[in-house]
């Protein structure tokens, strides 16, 4: 029964042309919308980590013609339905491969921008988090931008939605829906050696328990 009503809610909150997707739903789309916000007038080469179906990469690269966009994922359907997207879409600046988030196969220094939305909250422990960041660093130009999310540890419903999702969603069963508080990440930040330059508050009520925070910082 839960599992019909989630799929129900799941499927009618998501925006039309990305129904029945993984990387579909109502908050998905809340980040993504506010990274492309963050992305806005954009110049040079973009690297999204954990691009998943493209929903992202498409949407900037149709918004960003003269932008170089790279994604990465590490499930070989999701890179190839990637790939399927841009190809439909006729979008020559997109370019689409499989990698793990913390090997990144790219030299240092080489991207103006990475984002990574809607990957940290399904990442094993924070110490992933912090090695996925900091190979974020490393393949991002000095003065580029970081965007990413997380879920917020201090929104107290997330905890009980999360506890309750394997029993309603069987994509989630595997995953550990992990959430973070504000100064978790500002020590990440620290250690990284990134200046946050923005943070936003996502959802209601979008303030600190907001259920999802994200950031723009600078290298």
């Amino acid at each position: 029964m839960l599992n019909k009503i989630y799929n129900w809610l799941h499927k009618s909150t998501s925006k039309c042309d990305e129904r029945n997707e993984y990387s579909a739903g109502y908050w998905q789309n809340q980040v993504r919308q506010a990274a492309l916000l963050y992305c806005k007038n954009m110049n040079g080469r973009i690297l999204e980590v954990g691009c998943g179906e493209g929903l992202f990469l498409a949407e900037l690269a149709k918004a960003n013609p003269g932008l170089e966009c790279v994604g990465v994922d590490n499930n070989q359907e999701r890179v190839s339905q990637s790939q399927a997207r841009v190809k439909e879409a006729g979008l020559s600046n997109v370019n689409i491969s499989y990698a793990d988030a913390k090997g990144l196969k790219f030299n240092d220094s080489y991207f103006d921008a990475v984002a990574c939305i809607n990957v940290f909250f399904n990442l094993p422990s924070l110490k992933v988090v912090n090695s996925v960041l900091k190979e974020i660093c490393r393949v991002s130009k000095s003065s580029g931008r970081i965007i990413f999310d997380v879920r917020n540890a201090g929104n107290p419903l997330l905890k009980i939605k999360y506890k309750l999702a394997p029993f309603y969603d069987p994509t989630v069963k595997n995953l550990p829906l992990n959430t973070y508080n504000l100064s978790q990440v500002k020590k990440m930040l620290q250690e990284c050696r990134l200046k946050l330059i923005d943070f936003k508050f996502i959802g209601f009520p979008k303030n600190m328990f907001s259920p999802i925070i994200i950031f723009k910082a600078q290298k």
